[in-house]
């Protein structure tokens, strides 16, 4: 903003110059011009004295020589300030585009770190279309996905548009604008009235749409959704430039739909295997409740042989004594 102040304020001083520069010239000319008709029609009255030090003619001669170089000099100035004046204009289109250049980095890096650094779907996709809508200075934008359950494109995020358009909003594959963006996988840059009898199903919108980017959603080979950006009642009208940036910002949205995937594909396999690892947590704790069992088990059998052990032992001296009884 400060550069574009400075741009306009030289421009200013130029023009300021070329009118002053305008003034004198024409001052001097009325002066000229006046000092030739003076001595044309009233030189004979002069003083004698005057007259015979004076050559009329070679005064005349003089002015006109004067004058010349004067109407020389003012065109060498004018053309040295319609150089200063492209010159600023020049430098003011190529800072220009150097501000639009550095404003579409600077977006494309916030958009950039969001979708490596937030993992929720939604707030990213949110701030790669208000970074798309800020940046192309667009009237309405949203964001439509493909439900692989109905096959329709519904809108998920959204900016400049009713609510009730918004929860409303579903549209056909090969239908409308966006369906034929999706069956077709290809962008659009439409500008004033759109011809109808080219979308199948079309309905005009209320609203006026001066201007209109529809670029595809694409996942490897499939298109799964659009990025829709337009302007209503406005001088803006978007240009290839603005196409080419919203395919950028595009590729950004499906990059963070293949990371959200990737995200929720991780997060279910974490939780497929923590169930894994706390099944398995319960079943070497019940392997070692069973084994303790099975140890205690085994000490009471081991005690059991010990008390049958004696007992034969027992047996067999009492069978003994009975015999040596009876001998």
């Amino acid at each position: 903003m400060k550069s574009q102040a400075n741009f306009e304020y030289q421009l200013r001083q130029i023009e300021k110059r070329r009118w002053q520069l305008w003034f004198l010239a024409f001052l001097l000319i009325i002066l000229f011009a006046s000092t030739v008709v003076i001595l044309s029609y009233w030189g004979g009255s002069f003083p004698e004295a005057f007259s015979e030090l004076a050559n009329y003619n070679v005064i005349r001669f003089s002015l006109l020589i004067l004058s010349v170089a004067f109407c020389v000099y003012i065109a060498e100035r004018e053309m040295i300030f319609r150089r200063l004046g492209r010159r600023l204009l020049e430098e003011q289109v190529k800072t220009s585009w150097l501000n639009q250049k550095v404003e579409q980095v600077s977006a494309l890096l916030q958009t950039g770190k969001a979708v490596n650094s937030v993992l929720d779907l939604k707030k990213v996709l949110d701030v790669i279309l208000k970074a798309a809508f800020d940046l192309l200075a667009a009237g309405q934008g949203s964001i439509m996905l493909l439900n692989e359950k109905t096959n329709l494109l519904e809108i998920v995020n959204a900016y400049g548009l009713k609510p009730e358009i918004v929860a409303k909003a579903r549209v056909k594959v090969g239908e409308s604008v966006s369906g034929w963006v999706v069956q077709r996988g290809k962008p659009l840059l439409l500008g004033g009235d759109i011809d109808a009898g080219k979308y199948r199903n079309f309905s005009k919108k209320a609203r006026f749409i001066q201007s209109a980017i529809v670029v595809p959603l694409k996942v490897k080979d499939r298109n799964i959704g659009v990025l829709s950006l337009s302007v209503g009642k406005s001088n803006k009208k978007f240009d290839k430039y603005d196409l080419n940036t919203a395919q950028v910002f595009a590729e950004q949205v499906s990059t963070a739909i293949v990371n959200s995937k990737l995200y929720e594909q991780s997060k279910k396999s974490q939780k497929k295997l923590t169930t894994l690892n706390k099944e398995l947590a319960d079943k070497n704790e019940k392997f070692k409740k069973t084994n303790a069992e099975l140890k205690t088990a085994n000490a009471e059998l081991e005690k059991f042989n010990r008390l049958t052990v004696d007992r034969e032992l027992e047996m067999v001296k009492l069978k003994e004594e009975i015999k040596k009884l009876r001998n």
